[in-house]
């Protein structure tokens, strides 16, 4: 589950190490698609994209008690999730701007 400034930190990191700026989706979709039969479509894919999910307000409604109201998903499929970690030494997640936000979301 992402945060607003993890999430944020997630997109840029899915587009950090590729060409252009859409290798991530928002589908209009229920929650349990966009967690699952979305992201397995984009692991079967040449380019993977990765997947935010729990836009659907029922799902949000639903979920809430257990998750709480500031949340989404984001999933990404292995074979991205292997280039985003290569991505990471060097990256914007070891900058001061990083570091002031990370430290600001633990309180």
């Amino acid at each position: 589950m992402a945060k607003p400034d993890q999430l944020s930190a997630l997109v840029i990191l899915a587009n950090y190490g590729r060409e252009g700026t859409e290798h991530v989706t928002i589908p209009y979709a229920a929650g349990c698609q966009t967690i699952g039969i979305f992201a397995y479509k984009e692991a079967r894919s040449e380019n993977p994209r990765a997947v935010v999910g729990l836009t659907d307000i029922s799902a949000r409604a639903n979920l809430r008690k257990q998750l709480g109201k500031d949340l989404f998903t984001f999933t990404v499929p292995w074979k991205m999730f292997q280039e985003m970690e290569d991505d990471v030494k060097g990256s914007f997640l070891e900058g001061r701007t990083w570091r002031v936000l990370s430290a600001e979301n633990i309180r």
